[in-house]
């Protein structure tokens, strides 16, 4: 009985041969098998203990970030004090957004002294976000990563009827394929810089405004 196929004859140098494993699944299992859980902690955010005047600036929501992929956001006064409670979080913190309409909603808290304040400073949040805490503590890159539409397609569709939204658990367990660390330390460096050169340019720029029209 003759099989149907192909033949093919390979000459190849021994010298050249690399060790490996005779398994065309390994390498792919490998990848599915780490989770974003494996390189960061998925959490909701605390109520806030502090004192609604204790807030300087407006609870953050979802319209306060842009369109496009800069690393900072729109920080309103709170003038005076917030109307109502809210959830808090400090500086440089990573927020995820968790309603389905607005996956890719991404933010990382300033630090106090790129936006001249005083340290410690804390944000109050009124959107569904949850904090992500990334292992390797670099935040600029995980922002940048979990807005591609690699890790994007891979989230599951969440629950909630006509207002879904997509849990922290489920989040964690999202399948992630990243570069090796050397290369998620030089991009978090290069947008870090970038956000502190932002951040405390907008603010000049709000405090100028401020200072000479009153806007």
């Amino acid at each position: 009985m003759k099989k149907n196929g192909t033949l093919f004859l390979s000459f190849i140098d021994r010298a050249t041969l690399n060790p490996s494993i005779w398994d065309p699944y390994l390498y792919r299992e490998k990848r599915q098998a780490e989770t974003l859980a494996y390189f960061a902690s998925v959490h909701p955010l605390s109520a806030a203990a502090l004192p609604r005047h204790a807030f300087k600036f407006a609870p953050i929501e979802y319209r306060h970030i842009g369109r496009g992929h800069l690393p900072a956001f729109i920080l309103e006064s709170s003038g005076g004090g917030l109307r109502s409670s809210c959830r808090a979080i400090g500086e440089g913190v990573l927020l995820f957004g968790t309603m389905r309409a607005y996956l890719g909603n991404v933010l990382v808290t300033p630090r106090a002294e790129w936006i001249g304040e005083q340290s410690p400073l804390v944000f109050a949040v009124k959107s569904e976000f949850v904090q992500i805490e990334p292992k390797d503590g670099l935040l600029y890159f995980w922002w940048a990563y979990l807005q591609t539409q690699a890790f994007l397609h891979s989230l599951p569709l969440g629950s909630g009827g006509t207002r879904p939204r997509l849990h922290a658990t489920a989040l964690a367990h999202t399948p992630v394929q990243v570069p090796a660390k050397n290369i998620r330390e030089r991009i978090h460096k290069e947008i870090e810089a970038f956000a502190a050169s932002i951040w405390s340019q907008y603010m000049a720029t709000e405090r100028l405004l401020e200072d000479t029209i009153g806007l």
